[in-house]
């Protein structure tokens, strides 16, 4: 029987991409199940957690992850635009409504629905994430990748519609989840309930799974 491994995702997280290849290559592997969990990104799910940040930890952030994608070899380039909506270029400050972000989460659980979700992902984020797409949100990007993940996005789209609230309810579900798991931030990697914390632990979760 497979082991299963559920992987908590923020398609805000720039390290939820960094970590894409390597989650890709283990689902591939035939003694393991990937699962999909979609979580809201940190400040939409717990805003207040972000009130105190001092304006070093955003510096660091940008940083490290800049530094972290050289040492990976993996493409990098900052979202034009952020997955979610930030009050004065502040990352830590979200604005109170986030279409874009609520749009990019349904059209994921859509895509889910249909067997399809890490599909959806591996074309999307690296729109997203690789420095290669400006307004990838825009319906021409999206449209293209949603076709090299071979979905319909006309489809897609109307599903993601019509399954708001619903996919909203797994959203938090999916958190809660989380939580349970031990740990509320991502990417989290739990297996048997035991949390593997960001693509850093990605080789611990490897020697978890051999072991």
């Amino acid at each position: 029987m497979a082991q299963r491994i559920d992987v908590y995702w923020s398609h805000n997280s720039p390290y939820c991409y960094l970590a894409l290849d390597r989650i890709l290559a283990l689902g591939r592997r035939p003694d393991v199940d990937v699962v999909l969990r979609l979580v809201l990104p940190g400040l939409m799910r717990n805003s207040d957690r972000f009130f105190d940040a001092e304006p070093v930890e955003q510096a660091y952030f940008l940083h490290d992850v800049s530094r972290t994608a050289a040492f990976l070899g993996v493409p990098f380039g900052w979202p034009r635009p952020w997955p979610i909506a930030c009050l004065d270029g502040n990352l830590y400050r979200g604005e109170p409504e986030q279409p874009r972000a609520w749009r990019l989460y349904n059209l994921s659980a859509a895509a889910q629905e249909q067997g399809k979700g890490w599909d959806f992902i591996d074309q999307v984020s690296r729109m997203i994430w690789d420095g290669s797409t400006e307004n990838w949100h825009e319906d021409g990007n999206m449209g293209a990748a949603v076709a090299r993940a071979g979905l319909d996005y006309e489809e897609l789209t109307r599903r993601a519609e019509e399954r708001a609230d619903a996919f909203r309810d797994d959203f938090a579900r999916n958190h809660e989840a989380l939580l349970a798991d031990g740990h509320w931030g991502v990417p989290v990697f739990a297996v048997d309930g035991e949390p593997f914390y960001g693509q850093d632990r990605f080789d611990q979760l490897l020697w978890r799974l051999d072991r």
